[in-house]
Formats: structure tokens, C-alpha cells, sequence
């Protein structure tokens, strides 16, 4: 059930992440402002609330692109730290796995390090 749900989420990450979203995000904005009335949709009042719908709209495109870039970034040069401390490499790329064997491994790292503590 996780490897569906997990390339079904990122798959939308990914594709909100892109700047092609919030171009077609602005463009479906447009065309219902423009033509909505036309099709036979409510006409839309230009008034606060509705720019204040719209910016959060738009600034969700706008900061999932930023995450994005981000997360990407700090994993690639965990996984690059990881290399080069000659670390336990499973651990690189252990953000795409099921949250049960994250929680797994977490737990391993800090029962070896309580057994290095208590030596």
C-alpha cells in the first residue's frame, strides 16, 4: 500500500513543484475570469477576497517549487556526505523508503549509539 501511495505523492510534488504548474494554474484563473460567465459558471467579483484566494493559490505553487528545490539539494549533499565519510551507505536515499523502515533504522542508529555511550 505505501509504494502506491509514495509515487502517487511524489508524482504530485514533482509535477506541483514545476514551473509549468503555476503557469497552468494562471491560465486556468484567466480563462474562468474571462470566459467562466460565457460557459455558464458564476461571474467571478474582482474584489478582496478573491485576490486574497488567489495569491494563497498561487504562493502554494510558489513555495512547493522553493521546497522542492530545497529538499532536493540537502539530500544530495547528505547523500554526498555520506559517501565521503565512508558512512553506512544505506542510508543514501533513505527519504524514498516507507516511513516504517525509517522509523526502523532511526531506531537502530540510536541503539548503537547508546551502546557506544555506555562503553
Amino acid at each position: 500500500m505505501h509504494r502506491p501511495f509514495a509515487s502517487v505523492t511524489r508524482w504530485i510534488t514533482e509535477t506541483l513543484a514545476s514551473p509549468w504548474a503555476l503557469g497552468v494554474a494562471l491560465a486556468f484563473i484567466a480563462v474562468y475570469v474571462v470566459a467562466g460567465p460565457r460557459l455558464g459558471l458564476p461571474e467571478q467579483r474582482l474584489d478582496l477576497g478573491f485576490f486574497l484566494t488567489f495569491t494563497t493559490f498561487l504562493l502554494v505553487f510558489v513555495i512547493e517549487h522553493q521546497g522542492y528545490g530545497d529538499r532536493a539539494a540537502v539530500q544530495t549533499k547528505l547523500d554526498e556526505l555520506i559517501r565521503a565519510l565512508d558512512a553506512d551507505r544505506s542510508k543514501i536515499g533513505i527519504e524514498v523508503r516507507p516511513p516504517k523502515e525509517i522509523d526502523s533504522m532511526r531506531v537502530e542508529a540510536r541503539e548503537r549509539e547508546g551502546r557506544r555511550s555506555t562503553e
